[in-house]
């Protein structure tokens, strides 16, 4: 599949992975997670690929990986796709840091140098087992409780042959299915769960309710860090194989 390719570079001070799934043919594309910076460096690379965005999607809602949506979905004009569970983060995304909403917007001013003015009227709602078409794309929403409780995964389908390119990583040849993880799964690790509301025994049910069921030479595209395999990670990461011992 040539004329289809998944680009991922790491953007501001928390690395985090903007992915960009694109159908050079049909120069059609969507972007999941525009974190810090991407309002700056995602048209540049969407101009470079030569795609025009048909939407967002959040894998969840952590400041590190929505940063840029405002400004990018107005740019744009673009709908937002989010699990609702993770709707308070993108309310007051300094809810990580236990900031009441009446101070968030200062907070994040003050701190980070944010104007947080999202624009709720372009979200829309992803559910587990949601089957989607998205610029062309088919995929499936796999909600990951553990990180956040609105976490999800991006599953596509029908990719195989796609050029799949990790800035922090390498470059892959996908299988037929494609996993775009967010926090749910990196390579070698699993997303922090000592976040409030995150839970390490949801995170466990998470792993071990969807990776089994994955063929094993599904890319997996991370939140952060290098691309890597389901079989991998079955294999070797300790975080999976504890979550699965436990079943």
């Amino acid at each position: 599949m040539a004329d289809v390719s998944i680009t991922a570079v790491a953007l501001g001070r928390w690395q985090t992975n903007c992915v960009v799934v694109s159908d050079h043919a049909a120069r059609r594309a969507f972007v999941v997670d525009p974190g810090e910076g991407g309002a700056e460096h995602v048209p540049p690379l969407l101009e470079r690929l030569d795609v025009e965005v048909e939407a967002i999607l959040l894998t969840h809602g952590h400041l590190d990986h929505l940063w840029a949506v405002p400004a990018l979905a107005e740019a744009l004009d673009v709908p937002v796709h989010l699990h609702p569970a993770d709707r308070f983060l993108w309310d007051n995304p300094a809810d990580i840091h236990g900031v009441p909403p009446e101070r968030a917007v200062a907070v994040l001013r003050d701190n980070y140098g944010l104007d947080w003015a999202p624009p709720t009227e372009r979200l829309v709602d992803v559910a587990d087992a949601d089957r989607l078409t998205v610029a062309g794309f088919a995929m499936t929403v796999d909600h990951a409780p553990g990180h956040t409780p609105g976490s999800v995964a991006f599953r596509l389908h029908h990719v195989a042959g796609a050029d799949v390119h990790v800035a922090v990583g390498g470059q892959r040849v996908a299988g037929d299915e494609v996993l775009l993880a967010g926090d749910f799964l990196f390579a070698g690790s699993i997303g922090r769960t000592d976040f409030p509301r995150g839970s390490m025994d949801e995170m466990n049910a998470s792993l071990r309710r969807h990776l089994p069921a994955l063929a094993s030479d599904t890319v997996v595209v991370a939140g952060h860090g290098p691309e890597t395999t389901i079989g991998h990670e079955l294999a070797t990461n300790p975080f999976v194989l504890r979550a699965l011992a436990g079943a």
